[in-house]
């Protein structure tokens, strides 16, 4: 070609590659918040039947329907965390994790200990009487405020019901996921957050889950753990590998991943394979969707998580279940959904507010503030997630 000759022609192979592997996830517009709100309920309807007297909860007995709603939870939970992860320092990343999950737990805690457990507690006691039963439930606030799910029960509250004694739960797995954000916190202090630490990782927790599952280290282990972990972990390295594992022209990939996941918990091999593909699938689902409006402004989901157990307890107390699993798990989800809009608006909406503060000392590791430091150690931090 002559100099000064204009080229008319289209891309050269050598700039296909780059073309084609475009990430269908958009952070700006993606249906994660819809996602999010569908398995935390999900998780309710699930949990109707065994609170409700109406049987086992749907699904495998290995791995129910609303188990497998929290797996999508940790593998969504693990693509955004990473994300934020990246563009944070280790104590701020440790900050937004707190202020995003304890106040609303507190609240949840204080409301079933001073609200719920009482309405069942008159029932069949003075109420002059509930502040000593045991176990307690200041006892029930203060074991439970960091994530220790040491104490399940208040009194003899919910002894009659069909699920007795537990008021709420799915608060286990709030720790379990915690132990991800500080693992995640640590990779990020050690900058060591990437694609071959995270592959290490998953890997490491896929065998984690097989010994655990065939009893390996030990007969009857709680293999829960395991599974989340490795649900986490997935999707991490998802969001490291977006632009070819997400990329819109791999259309086979959520196509294949569909198949596996649906076959294996129908058949055998879900916890070899399904459950890698499944974690895939609810992160591909979350990133095509166009309901991207849904949960961005308003995420009751961590409220519907919270609150959808002591409400179906609650309702069964009363009665409600009597009535058929129609009219009782309508009636459950309705008044979740008005509990997570009010810990939304008044508790976690404003606990977020104190992202853009400036993150305790004692997280960063910076030195107190003196009086007469810089004024622009006061500014806000504008950042990501």
């Amino acid at each position: 070609m002559r100099p000064g000759t204009l080229r008319l022609t289209g891309p050269t192979d050598a700039d296909m590659p780059s073309l084609r592997l475009v990430s269908v996830f958009n952070p700006a517009r993606n249906s994660f918040g819809f996602l999010r709100l569908l398995l935390a309920t999900t998780v309710i309807v699930s949990h109707a039947w065994p609170l409700g007297g109406f049987g086992l909860d749907p699904g495998r007995k290995d791995n129910n329907l609303g188990f497998l709603a929290v797996e999508g939870f940790f593998a969504l939970s693990g693509f955004l965390i990473t994300r934020s992860g990246e563009s944070l320092g280790p104590g701020r990343f440790i900050w937004h994790r707190i202020v995003r999950i304890f106040p609303a737990l507190w609240v949840c805690l204080v409301l079933i200990a001073a609200v719920f457990a009482p309405i069942v507690w008159h029932a069949t006691h003075s109420l002059r009487r509930y502040p000593t039963a045991q176990p307690t439930p200041i006892g029930y606030v203060v074991n439970n405020l960091l994530l220790s799910n040491a104490q399940r029960g208040i009194g003899d509250t919910l002894g009659a019901n069909p699920f007795p004694g537990m008021w709420d739960g799915p608060l286990y797995t709030l720790s379990f996921e915690f132990s991800c954000y500080l693992l995640i916190a640590m990779l990020v202090a050690f900058r060591v957050l990437g694609r071959r630490t995270i592959a290490i990782l998953a890997a490491l927790s896929w065998v984690w889950v097989q010994l655990a599952t065939y009893g390996v280290l030990g007969a009857g282990l709680d293999t829960r753990q395991a599974r989340l972990t490795l649900c986490f972990m997935v999707g991490a390295l998802i969001y490291l590998y977006r632009d070819a594992v997400l990329a819109r022209s791999r259309w086979w990939i959520p196509g294949c991943a569909a198949v596996l996941a649906v076959s294996s918990y129908a058949t055998v091999g879900f916890f070899q394979i399904g459950i890698l593909a499944f974690a895939y699938l609810c992160i591909w689902v979350g990133a095509v969707l166009p309901l991207h409006r849904i949960g961005v402004k308003r995420d009751y989901s961590y409220g519907m998580y919270i609150y959808g157990w002591p409400v179906l307890q609650l309702a069964s107390f009363v009665g409600l279940n009597k009535l058929g699993l129609l009219v009782y798990l309508p009636a459950v989800l309705a008044v979740t959904v008005v509990l997570a809009g009010v810990s939304w608006h008044l508790i976690e909406s404003r606990a977020l507010r104190a992202k853009t503060a400036r993150a305790p000392d004692w997280l960063t590791g910076a030195r107190p503030r003196r009086r007469h430091d810089d004024e622009d150690t006061a500014l806000p931090v504008l950042d990501t997630p």
